[in-house]
């Protein structure tokens, strides 16, 4: 096995490679997907998107912005646009209805955007603290799964470098979330990244497994993920085994259900099958989510219940996203990266 192709894989040197932009879209659509099938979506109607996805468009918005700031300075601070964004986004507990004041980017002016889609109370009380939590100076100890879910798009940038994805998604959880959330997020984002890479679910978790060992991150969240993995494996789909080993609505518990139902099911084919055990466990909207989430970076949009996909309300949002992250993590022919010599595109991110 070449370790090092698993630590940083790299897209291919096309700006329009059409399988990854699938997966990509999968990966934020399946998202959107899980979170309403868990949360019971009815047959009928506009599906409303969950605060997960919501949390998760302005963490997409945020990494297009700190690329384009990287190409247009040579420098970006990855942890104050995020911060920047999660600001932006908590706008709704205090101006609901509101266009959001410093707006930045065109999500910002997305009228569904501007009301909240259920309570993030984690996510809230970490940002009221003002500056934000760091890895070694947190504002709070929480856990919850909201953390791990908002970071899934980072999982864009493991095509481009690894190791940056991984940390951008452990200083995402520490602005508001506490230490045993960090890992189980950055060890997601690099299952989801190679799920981006190969296509494939068994390779993506073993890659995402090796690549967290070669960055060093905590042993413990591996573990966890490795454990997913035997149990799949031994027992799949078991809804004794999910709600033995997802008991929670932790980030951890989360990542592990989630592994679970991916690797339970990890054919296209049977992707229905893993979304209806993820909402079999005890926390079905956070599992439902980030096993939509793996489902969608693995396979693509196409898998997903298009009858769900299409009438959730804030799809095209997601799908417009999606895209862009696509293109700003694409390699250029000329070795670059994104479009950020285009003026048009700067502005629609705010950057000047």
């Amino acid at each position: 096995m070449d370790e090092g192709r698993h630590a940083n894989p790299a897209l291919p040197p096309t700006a329009d490679d059409p399988v990854v932009g699938r997966r990509v879209r999968g990966l934020l659509h399946g998202l959107a997907v899980g979170e309403v099938l868990g949360a019971g979506a009815t047959t009928r109607g506009v599906l409303r998107h969950g605060v997960a996805t919501q949390l998760a468009c302005f963490t997409a918005a945020a990494s297009i912005r700190t690329s384009l700031h990287r190409s247009a300075t040579g420098t970006a601070d990855a942890r104050a646009d995020l911060l920047d964004a999660y600001r932006r986004w908590a706008w709704v507990w205090t101006a609901p209805g509101r266009p959001r004041a410093g707006a930045t980017a065109w999500i910002d002016e997305v009228p569904l955007l501007t009301h909240t889609p259920g309570e993030a109370e984690d996510t809230v009380r970490g940002l009221s603290a003002g500056p934000g939590g760091t890895r070694t100076d947190p504002v709070t100890t929480a856990d919850g799964w909201h953390a791990l879910a908002r970071a899934l798009p980072l999982a864009a940038q493991v095509v481009r470098d690894a190791s940056v994805a991984a940390q951008t998604a452990i200083d995402s959880v520490a602005l508001t979330h506490g230490p045993r959330a960090f890992a189980p997020a950055g060890v997601a984002v690099l299952l989801a990244g190679a799920a981006l890479r190969t296509g494939d679910a068994v390779d993506a978790v073993a890659e995402g497994i090796t690549s967290a060992i070669l960055l060093g991150l905590d042993f413990t969240a591996v573990s966890l993920v490795d454990d997913a993995v035997r149990a799949a494996r031994e027992t799949p789909s078991s809804p004794v085994v999910l709600r033995a080993g997802a008991a929670d609505g932790s980030s951890a518990s989360t990542l592990w259900g989630a592994v679970y139902c991916l690797l339970s099911h990890p054919g296209a084919s049977s992707a229905r099958a893993a979304l209806a055990l993820a909402a079999a466990s005890p926390h079905p909207v956070a599992v439902s989510a980030v096993t939509g989430a793996l489902l969608g970076a693995v396979h693509g949009d196409a898998v997903l219940p298009q009858a769900v996909l299409t009438r959730v309300d804030l799809a095209y949002v997601i799908d417009r996203l999606a895209r862009d992250l696509t293109r700003e993590n694409t390699r250029n022919p000329d070795g670059s990266w994104g479009a950020a010599s285009d003026p048009a595109w700067r502005a629609r991110y705010g950057i000047g």
